[in-house]
């Protein structure tokens, strides 16, 4: 089960350390694990931000250091659970002022569409 609490800390470690200067947009990206009902969420900064692929030119990836949780539901629900927690956490974290400067925030799985979530 997805825990804004937990989630909102983990991304916090991440945010807590300033990305490179050239980073101009944020991605959440998505991965399906191989234990059933779990998947993971990674940040990445990009410096591009308009073009179809914009997520796969990264300036800043959170690596392997991913948020896990169980979904039950099938990877639609994953997908809505994941983005009504960061469209939450881009408004109410300590760090809104700072996501809120980026040009864009996206969110998707890494082998399909990146849904805009934010856009300045």
């Amino acid at each position: 089960m997805f825990s804004y609490d937990i989630f909102s800390a983990w991304a916090d470690s991440i945010f807590e350390n300033p990305f490179p200067d050239n980073t101009i947009a944020l991605n959440f990206n998505l991965f399906e694990e191989s234990e059933r009902d779990t998947y993971s969420v990674q940040i990445i900064g990009a410096d591009k931000f308009d073009e179809e692929d914009w997520a796969c030119y990264e300036t800043f990836s959170s690596g392997e250091n991913l948020y896990f949780w169980d979904e039950e539901g099938g990877w639609e629900q994953a997908l809505t659970t994941a983005m009504e927690n960061v469209e939450k956490y881009i408004t109410e974290s300590s760090f809104s002022e700072t996501l809120r400067s980026y040009k864009g925030i996206g969110i998707g799985f890494v082998d399909g569409d990146i849904e805009i979530i934010y856009r300045k």
